[in-house]
């Protein structure tokens, strides 16, 4: 029996997480990417001042209600909104 090697298509490396994508115990406690980090500097939003998730997340929507349309800001704050509900919520 001949069994066909399949060809292989070549991957595009951007479908696939890079280092700033991993989570990093902050000095605060906080678990944050270096991409989490570098769009909360983007928007100048001290995440070093939050002791939990729930106040970062605070801080992100009280910045979205006076901005418009900054589509990575709301995804971040979806992303963190979810892992905080999954991390923080006894089950």
């Amino acid at each position: 029996m001949i069994i066909k090697q399949s060809s292989i298509n070549k991957v595009n490396m951007k479908e696939y997480a890079t280092d700033d994508d991993f989570l990093v115990k902050r000095p605060n406690g906080l678990l944050l990417s270096n991409n989490d980090v570098s769009i909360l500097d983007k928007y100048n939003i001290d995440y070093n001042s939050c002791k939990n998730l729930s106040e970062l997340i605070f801080l992100i929507e009280d910045y979205l209600e006076d901005s418009d349309e900054l589509v990575d800001l709301e995804e971040l704050s979806i992303k963190l909104s979810e892992f905080n509900y999954y991390q923080n919520t006894d089950k």
